[in-house]
């Protein structure tokens, strides 16, 4: 037992970490007048495939998109990572609305879907990925 309750703590943080970063990326996109975006599960699981290749290389890079594309069905994506933020509140508000680039991804008008994936590694450091789409 003792094993297990660090396991469950563990498996949770990462869905809270995304949860909180979906909320605040809508959050965003609402205060720019533009409708939110439908959680999707094709989408977050190359999100977490991603957050979990950095966390385990211990460096931030981009995955494949058009791989992404052909395997959720999309018409367009678009990717922004990041590392560094505790939470993904923080990830969305501090980090990549602070960057042109990532900001432009966030309030892209023809984007109607996203996933993330949210990984801490070893040292402590999150790691996060957010795949947006469209169909």
């Amino acid at each position: 037992m003792v094993l297990t309750a660090p396991q469950a703590v563990a498996l949770k943080a990462p869905a809270e970490y995304a949860q909180q970063a979906v909320t605040s990326t809508n959050l965003q996109r609402s205060d720019n007048g533009l409708r939110t975006l439908a959680d999707d599960k094709c989408l977050a699981r190359a999100a977490v495939r991603q957050a979990k290749a950095m966390a385990a290389r211990e460096e931030m890079f981009h995955q494949d998109i058009y791989a992404v594309l052909r395997k959720c069905r999309l018409r367009e994506a678009g990717e922004n990572v990041a590392y560094g933020f505790d939470t993904g509140a923080s990830v969305v508000a501090d980090g990549w609305m602070n960057s042109p680039e990532h900001r432009a991804n966030i309030l892209r008008s023809s984007y109607n879907r996203v996933g993330i994936g949210a990984v801490q590694a070893a040292d402590g450091t999150w790691y996060a990925a957010q795949v947006f789409g469209r169909r």
